[in-house]
């Protein structure tokens, strides 16, 4: 069983992955993915150790990597400034006023609030 050491992801390999040898006579296979809470990524962010609130700018960026980028969908402007740690900033701030859900899709709510287009950004 493996098992990410920043508390982010938690993967356990099926029971079928090991070698026979490994496996008791009642192996059932394990759940192999679940996604992160809001509530947890918010945990994550919050954190004063270095690795947790990294794993959180990983992970929001990460996210707004495979959601919003190359090119942002129409009506969602981020700043010229814009960098990881301000995505982490304003993606923890959205998550401290909402309920817990699936954080990918918090992040994508966050962005979509917090970066509306306005007459000059087009």
């Amino acid at each position: 069983m493996a098992a990410s050491t920043l508390g982010v992801l938690a993967f356990t390999a099926p029971a079928s992955a090991q070698p026979a040898s490994a496996q008791p006579a009642s192996a059932q296979p394990a759940s192999t993915w679940k996604t992160m809470t809001a509530r947890q990524l918010a945990a994550a962010c919050h954190a004063s150790d270095a690795a947790q609130h990294a794993s959180c700018v990983g992970y929001v960026s990460g996210i707004y990597d495979l959601q919003f980028a190359p090119t942002p969908p129409r009506g969602v402007c981020p700043p010229e400034n814009f960098t990881p740690d301000l995505l982490a900033e304003v993606v923890t701030a959205y998550l401290d006023t909402h309920d817990d859900g699936p954080a990918p899709a918090a992040i994508g709510q966050a962005i979509v609030r917090f970066f509306p287009c306005n007459e000059q950004r087009r």
